[in-house]
């Protein structure tokens, strides 16, 4: 007995067995939890809510959160309140959270003044964006892969493709066990012409990070490190003789704002009077300063010089499962190398499905021209029929049994003709986009121009 337990025990040193379980533990967090993927620039719990709500009702219609998130506990198995915080911050749309959300949302999701003061999930509705379907997250769904979810009852998607690589479009945050990732939003259309760029002549433009409605100074510096360093800064606008705080840095809501203008008033040498707070999910604090005091852009720059600099990490989960960190051009040319292989798999299971349709018509036609509905009344049973048209080298002599008799007329052989001419040119347009590089680089700009155009027209 003792013999047999022994044997049981790891052979492993104490030390290195720890080592080896901490090294796995950091790698699920980094895998399961923090991470996103470079493709989808989605963490798995987005990817699992996003994957429920186009199950349910929530694809098209407002949806309770909280039924949103019990839906997707079938997914993900980390608890209601982490998928429901993550769900309310998916549907945020105002500067440093969501550029473009890929969730609706209907009730308090907080806001720039207060990112945190989000109702109750009992209280809030969501929905999938119409971004969410432009971008094409969905249409990838029958060309993907796909595993089975945590206790085997269904299957979840390992990542979407969508058209434009997310991860760098919305602001991302992560914090795994010895990794994290900072991955600032960028606008659309830079990404998009990013893309372009690279398709056209395989160098990507460079982008830098954007933030819808923030008018602060937005810097990259390198520090001593050699690590990318953003900072963010307050911004000001004047409205006659008035002076407005419009922008706070990032990380820095109302609360903190207030505390940073009430310690600037009790500085002797501060040419602040005073400020009137008319701030409503957007800043706009009115500064009066005092008597005579004539303040200049630069003097507003130099008196409000608090600042918020992150060190950016752009790691991520690349497609064959590794945790690398790239530069955002690099993501751009892995996103739409990967891209241009997917589409392909895509064009070839359409040109599939047009061969098919060829196939079937050819077929029903030669099957009422030969006048088996006559022949049908010499068959004892559907399943001689089925025999008997397969020694006839029919393909789908199973669909062709179950033909209804209306259809036995010159009108469908008019239609089934008509469907092949279609279907002929459609297999040519699929078969030369997989094939033919140039055809296939025209379709991938297009449909990025038209993204472009919709979301983003500027």
């Amino acid at each position: 007995m003792k013999s047999t337990m022994k044997a049981n025990f790891s052979k492993k040193a104490f030390e290195e067995q720890i080592h080896d379980d901490q090294r796995k533990y950091s790698r699920y967090v980094c895998d399961s939890r923090a991470i996103p993927h470079e493709i989808d620039g989605l963490k798995p719990v987005q990817r699992r809510i996003l994957w429920a709500m186009w199950n349910s009702d929530a694809r098209n219609r407002f949806t309770k959160t909280v039924k949103a998130a019990g839906l997707t506990m079938s997914y993900h198995p980390h608890g209601d309140k982490s998928i429901q915080d993550a769900l309310s911050q998916m549907a945020q749309n105002f500067t440093f959270a969501n550029n473009i959300p890929l969730v609706s949302g209907e009730g308090t999701f907080g806001d720039v003044l207060d990112p945190s003061a989000i109702a109750s999930p009992r209280y809030t509705e969501v929905k999938l964006s119409d971004f969410s379907k432009d971008v094409g997250l969905f249409e990838s769904l029958p060309d993907i892969d796909y595993v089975p979810n945590y206790d085997e009852t269904d299957e979840e998607p390992i990542f979407y493709v969508g058209k434009v690589p997310l991860v760098l479009l919305n602001n991302i945050q992560g914090i795994a066990t010895g990794f994290r990732c900072f991955i600032p939003a960028h606008r659309l259309s830079d990404i998009v012409e990013s893309q372009i760029a690279y398709l056209k002549t395989k160098k990507p433009k460079k982008l830098m990070p954007w933030y819808q409605n923030y008018n602060g100074e937005i810097r990259l510096n390198q520090n001593e490190n050699g690590s990318l360093i953003m900072t963010t800064t307050f911004a000001f606008t004047r409205e006659g003789n008035s002076i407005f705080l419009t922008d706070a840095p990032q990380g820095w809501n109302r609360e903190k704002v207030i505390n940073y203008l009430d310690d600037i008033l009790d500085k002797k040498d501060s040419f602040l009077k005073e400020y009137v707070d008319y701030s409503s999910q957007t800043f706009k604090i009115e500064l009066l300063f005092k008597k005579g005091a004539k303040v200049s852009d630069e003097d507003l720059k130099l008196f409000f010089s608090k600042e918020n600099s992150e060190t950016l990490a752009y790691n991520v989960i690349t497609q064959d499962g590794l945790l690398r960190n790239f530069t955002p051009e690099q993501i751009i040319k892995r996103f739409c190398d990967f891209r241009k292989k997917h589409l392909i798999r895509r064009f070839k299971r359409l040109a599939g499905l047009e061969k098919e349709k060829i196939g079937r018509n050819s077929e029903l036609i030669r099957f009422i021209e030969e006048k088996w509905n006559e022949k049908v009344l010499k068959v004892k049973s559907k399943s001689d029929l089925e025999e008997k048209l397969k020694n006839e080298k029919f393909i789908y002599y199973e669909w062709l049994s179950s033909i209804p008799i209306y259809r036995m007329t010159k009108e469908e052989v008019r239609k089934c003709n008509e469907a092949i001419v279609e279907a002929k040119e459609k297999l040519k347009q699929y078969n030369t986009l997989v094939k033919e590089d140039k055809p296939l680089t025209k379709f991938m700009v297009e449909e990025l121009n038209e993204l472009k155009d919709k979301w983003d027209k500027s």
